[in-house]
């Protein structure tokens, strides 16, 4: 029994002295993990603040990177808009065209323009009041016979039936003139072309629109070869002619009409007015520049040719400074000092705002237009129903409505920025709707005004033409005498009178016998 204790006894004795060791080494261990955790508190410490310099150096050099970098890209950005900006601008002019600007149609060159007329209501055809052009017999051929204007000939083919059906045959037939004039001895005699073919060469020159070869050689043609005068033989002519045309009836009419429209057009000439010895300035190895200017009505057209196209020019041909009446014009800054009234041609305001429109994008530019047109489309609605002028009410509405778009387009214009595709094109048309505002809407408000001068531009069109022929004009005097040549022809066309027998009137007056 007693071995049993003593065997119990030691080991509660080595028990015991176990778990003091493990006391022992649990403390140690408390110890060295309170150590541990100071020290791995430390090295957290240490990283967060290593972590944080990391970030705060990273970020100061990805600024240091990125500052230049976002200014880099914000003068990249600005040189693109620029970029685009006149990318667009150059795209607008490029696109301008006789259609939706007030370009010339000679300026188009050979790009391909589309058809600019818009849809009306109108059928097609020839419309009422159209002149026909059918194949008709005179109701006075007998007379026309008598005159020597006509010949009647009857070839029957009825063996004498006395009842019968008519075809007609309708041609021409040139022959050749010899008259001989018996005189008492005296001067030599003489050998010239006589009135009709006078009268025929300055009118295939001046408004058949012939070169002076292309006119020898249709003489020579329907001639059979026996008349062909000389090319210096036709320029007399044309200075024969123009030397006997009075174009102060014309200046008269002009003067005391109600409206006159107005216009001018560049040509090319070898000679204008200058310091020579002649009064003349010739150009060597090139051309000056001149212009011919219309002064024209419903029944009557002037030409005049200036060295220059400035105000001083205007007065030398001493036309508007006498006149008096509606002066219808292209916004030409030095004719709105003459005459009492402006009507400003609407159709090149139409085109102007047309290109805004479409090149610049301007939808106001658009509104504008319509109501432009709605304007004139009313206007001829009343005078179709023979109402001389429009209705109050109708009127007060488009003028209220006309300075409502221009306030919208003046907000429109501060909301832009400053060289920006259709900026300055909008600052200009506002300036000119707001300043020449009675201009503008003269037509709708007299409606004798016209809401186009396009009758001046009809006037000058044969100008070119003649220009494209000729390359140019070849003396001064010559475009002189173009000038009184087309304004005596225009105005007897308007008149309803035959070109070709104003033109030998001018020269039976001229011709002796």
């Amino acid at each position: 029994m007693s071995d049993y204790n003593k065997g119990i006894f030691r080991q509660l004795t080595e028990q015991t002295e176990r778990a003091d060791r493990l006391e022992v080494e649990n403390r140690e261990l408390r110890v060295e993990n309170t150590r541990l955790r100071k020290k791995v508190k430390s090295l957290e410490d240490v990283v967060d603040a290593l972590t944080a310099d990391l970030d705060n150096r990273i970020g100061a050099a990805v600024a240091k990177a990125v500052i230049p970098l976002k200014e880099d890209i914000g003068r990249k950005e600005v040189q693109i808009q620029k970029a685009n900006d006149e990318i667009d601008r150059l795209k607008a002019v490029i696109d301008k065209d006789s259609n939706n600007s007030s370009k010339p149609p000679s300026s188009n060159g050979f790009k391909k323009i589309v058809n600019s007329r818009e849809a009306s209501t109108r059928k097609p055809g020839g419309q009422r009041g159209h002149k026909g052009y059918t194949v008709r017999i005179p109701t006075n051929l007998d007379e026309l016979v008598l005159e020597g204007k006509a010949k009647h000939i009857i070839v029957d083919d009825t063996n004498g039936a006395t009842s019968y059906v008519s075809d007609w045959e309708i041609d021409i037939q040139t022959t050749v003139i010899y008259t001989e004039r018996r005189r008492p001895v005296g001067e030599p005699p003489r050998i010239q072309y006589g009135v009709e073919v006078h009268a025929l060469a300055v009118y295939l020159s001046n408004v058949g629109m012939m070169s002076l070869e292309r006119i020898v050689e249709c003489f020579s043609a329907v001639t059979h070869g026996l008349v062909a005068p000389s090319e210096a033989s036709i320029v007399q002519f044309n200075i024969e002619a123009a030397q006997n045309i009075d174009v102060e009836p014309l200046i008269s009419d002009l003067l005391n009409g109600t409206v006159l429209h107005t216009d001018e057009t560049p040509v090319r000439a070898t000679e204008r007015p200058g310091v020579g010895a002649d009064g003349l300035e010739t150009a060597k190895h090139t051309t000056f520049n001149a212009y011919v200017r219309t002064y024209s009505n419903a029944t009557t057209t002037l030409l005049t040719a200036n060295a220059h196209k400035d105000d001083e020019s205007v007065k030398q041909d001493n036309i508007l400074t006498r006149f008096f009446g509606i002066l219808a014009q292209d916004h030409e800054t030095k004719f709105y000092k003459y005459g009492t009234k402006h009507a400003t041609c609407g159709e090149h305001l139409s085109r102007d705002l047309k290109g805004m429109n479409e090149l610049c994008m301007l939808q106001w530019a658009g509104q504008m237009r319509s109501l432009f047109l709605e304007m004139n489309d009313q206007k001829k609605q009343d005078i179709s129903q023979n109402r001389t002028a429009c209705l109050p009410l109708r009127l007060r509405s488009y003028i209220v409505w006309y300075d409502e778009l221009v306030d919208q387009g003046a907000a429109l214009l501060r909301a832009m920025r400053k060289k920006t595709l259709g900026y300055d094109e909008l600052r200009k048309m506002l300036n000119r709707l707001t300043e020449y505002k009675d201009s503008y809407l003269l037509f709708v408000r007299d409606y004798s005004a016209p809401f186009t001068n396009n009758l001046a531009e009809r006037d000058l069109r044969h100008c070119k033409t003649k220009q494209k022929i000729s390359g140019c004009y070849r003396s001064w005097q010559g475009l002189l005498d173009y000038c009184k040549i087309r304004s005596l022809t225009d105005t007897t066309r308007k008149r309803g009178g035959d070109g070709l027998a104003a033109l030998r009137a001018c020269f039976l007056l001229s011709t002796p016998g």
